[in-house]
């Protein structure tokens, strides 16, 4: 019916392609463009580096609080360069990275094909209103979406038997990419760890290890002696350690579901499986890259249907999602129907977007649309981008009068309801026997840290910037990624407030217990990791630690278990 060998033809429809797919994910980014409670988790570790506190969420104490390394210091350095705004580092920043995998995933996939190409996997990535949400978000996502598709290039270009002359440049630069995994989001070293072991056992070359391991090595000798972990705190505060399948399946369904998702996976299954040649003639060829770039997509998501999935619409399952629809990110003209059915489907999810009833915001939800729950709660007609957007919710009704009165000499501040029904905060006395800096205590961390000053320390009773809470027990039942809570006593305990003075519906006994079992040997090894000093000492003693009680650590509710 069609020509598919035109070779100018087959030329121009690379580029074609890429520039259409460029052009959609900039315009679908940008339209969605907003910033997270989560990314502005993010912003206040910049804004330590920035003041030469290091690399914490608060001062004076050493809490990896961001799961990605490598995101707070690209902004940092953005920062530096341009002084702007970190929201708007975050956020553009994000949609450039995200922007760039899409063209460079095109470009790549477009690469394995010797006729005309038309875009197909892509036109279904960017068509879903979360990708697009997380293009941007403050979130590491477009810095992980690059990632993939620059580690998808570069597998191909080593697999590629023509190339194969041209010596082992090409396994060296995959060697790096895929060591750089571990630093852009853990759950991607199972993508650089599957390339690495490829890398191995085709080249049979301690050169791949020389170069894949010093960087992420280093870091995480670094992390070990800096924060006592051997992972980023978020990881001790989720503790992806239990199944919670029916949790993750409930995910996914709601991922597919509203979108009808499986109808264009299923046309691209169909469109690559054409004609296609299913038996790789060797480990390094475009077949087995492909096959290892699918199956390693299939283990990620595998992985996130067991912990549970998230507790964002979607946000877990983007990732291996855009490494499965890689290698199909454009079809051959041949199989043209595959290209028109995606973007049929694609122009329908586009315009019907994620239709979310505001009423669901009144209970209690496990899965939430993020960008849609944070337009409703600031009450805007546009999601928010600035950090002060947040403080037009009704949870941060008085918060800057509370911190102010933090910043004349209280001790702590309180979330609490009025006599009328509406949230307040109220600040209570310190003990002067007490050294702890003034504190907040507060599930969304961003929002409170993004608008506190940095010698104020923001807590979470979940655990997120918080030991204490993250080592607390999981509450069965609880929702994803919120399943740990630090009662009341315990924030009172560890903070400078005078226990006599803190407000009625606190248990004062309670709160007198649990500030005696602090004292406990175990609670104080704790401190010992993240509050004192960083000597040569300590940093030892910590790698000691993260390789030790650090992995298993946990701790009572109950401050009795503590007490004699």
């Amino acid at each position: 019916m069609f020509n598919t060998d035109n070779k100018a033809l087959a030329r121009w429809s690379i580029p074609a392609s890429a520039l259409v797919i460029g052009v959609l994910s900039l315009w679908g980014g940008f339209a969605r463009r907003w910033i997270s409670d989560d990314g502005l988790i993010v912003l206040r570790t910049v804004r330590n580096l920035e003041a030469g506190n290091g690399p914490v969420f608060n001062v004076g104490e050493r809490v990896e609080a961001n799961t990605s390394t490598l995101w707070q210091y690209l902004i940092l350095a953005v920062r530096w360069v341009s002084n702007a705004e970190l929201e708007s580092i975050a956020i553009y920043l994000g949609l450039l990275l995200a922007v760039a995998a899409m063209v460079v995933g095109t470009w790549a996939s477009a690469s394995m094909h010797s006729g005309i190409v038309l875009p197909a996997g892509a036109l279904v990535y960017v068509a879903l209103p979360p990708a697009r949400d997380f293009f941007t978000s403050g979130l590491e996502w477009g810095l992980c979406l690059f990632y993939l598709a620059m580690l998808w290039w570069l597998l191909l270009q080593w697999a590629r038997p023509h190339r194969h002359a041209r010596g082992n440049s090409a396994a060296y630069w995959l060697a790096f990419w895929a060591g750089l995994s571990w630093l852009i989001r853990p759950e991607l070293a199972l993508y650089g760890g599957i390339v690495g072991i490829v890398l191995l056992i085709s080249t049979r070359s301690w050169k791949v290890l020389a170069i894949a391991l010093p960087l992420p090595l280093g870091y995480q000798i670094f992390r070990m002696g800096y924060y006592g972990l051997l992972t980023p705190h978020t990881a001790v505060a989720k503790s992806a350690s239990g199944s919670e399948w029916g949790k993750g399946f409930t995910y996914l369904g709601d991922f597919i579901g509203p979108y009808w998702l499986v109808l264009p996976l299923v046309v691209l299954v169909v469109a690559a499986l054409w004609k296609a040649e299913l038996r790789p003639p060797q480990l390094r060829s475009t077949a087995s890259a492909v096959y290892l770039f699918v199956g390693t997509a299939v283990l990620h998501t595998l992985y996130v249907l067991r912990v549970g999935g998230d507790f964002m619409h979607g946000r877990m399952l983007l990732l291996p999602l855009f490494a499965a629809l890689l290698p199909i990110f454009v079809v051959n003209l041949r199989v043209w129907v595959a290209s028109v059915a995606c973007a049929v489907w694609a122009i329908i999810v586009a315009l019907r977007g994620h239709p979310v009833d505001p009423a669901v915001y009144d209970s209690d939800i496990s899965i939430v649309d993020e960008r849609d729950f944070w337009t409703h709660t600031t009450r805007m007609d546009e999601p928010p981008r600035h950090a002060e957007e947040f403080l037009r919710s009704e949870m941060m009704h008085g918060y800057t009068d509370a911190i102010k009165e933090l910043e004349d000499g209280d001790a702590m501040t309180f979330r609490y309801l009025q006599d009328d029904g509406s949230p307040s905060w109220l600040a209570t006395e310190g003990d002067p026997s007490r050294t702890d800096p003034p504190t907040v205590y507060y599930l969304n961390l961003g929002l409170t840290s993004m608008n506190a000053p940095l010698d104020v320390r923001v807590l979470d009773e979940i655990g997120l910037s918080n030991p204490l809470a993250a080592r607390q027990p999981r509450i069965e039942g609880g929702r994803i990624g919120h399943d740990k809570s630090l009662g009341m006593p315990w924030q009172v305990a560890d903070s400078a407030a005078d226990i006599d003075s803190v407000p009625f519906w606190i248990d004062k006994d309670a709160a007198r217990k649990a500030r005696t079992a602090l004292n406990d040997a175990d609670f104080q090894e704790l401190f010992a990791t993240y509050r004192d000093p960083l000597t040569w000492g300590r940093f030892w003693e910590n790698i000691k630690f993260s390789l030790t009680d650090g992995r298993t650590l946990s701790f009572s509710s109950d401050p009795g278990s503590y007490l004699d």
